[in-house]
């Protein structure tokens, strides 16, 4: 557990804080990393079409490319099946769920802020002079 506090005062532990931060978000970071992260977090494994399909809008090129690097950071697994045709698989690891309340505490985060943002009526009597 990082104490916040000694964070706030010690330089050194500071700087060796934020260089464990870069790495972690260097490892989530990406257009499409925490998107796929999501549809993996339900506990299902999915096939590589029904993550295609899961994210309108990513190239097949693209989706390999940010599985590839999920795999290769440890958040991912996947799975190849002996079968005709091969049947893969892919599955959030132990490290990816401990994401999940993150992930939910986003999704929180974003309700209150559409609620928060959410801009009023304007008020129809401001240009109005009595």
């Amino acid at each position: 557990m990082i104490d916040i506090n000694a964070v706030r005062t010690d330089p050194n532990l500071a700087r060796v804080v934020q260089a464990e931060f870069r790495r972690a978000v260097g490892m989530i970071n990406g257009r499409w990393k925490l998107e796929i992260l999501w549809l993996l977090s339900h506990g299902t494994p999915r096939r590589f079409g029904e993550l295609k399909r899961g994210l309108p809008g990513i190239t097949q090129h693209m989706l390999t490319a940010q599985l590839r690097a999920l795999e290769r950071d440890g958040l991912i697994k996947r799975t190849i099946f002996a079968e005709v045709p091969p049947r893969v698989e892919y599955e959030n690891t132990d490290a990816a769920r401990r994401l999940r309340p993150i992930f939910v505490e986003i999704v929180k985060w974003a309700e209150e802020h559409e609620r928060l943002s959410v801009p009023s009526e304007p008020d129809l009597h401001a240009g109005e002079q009595a």
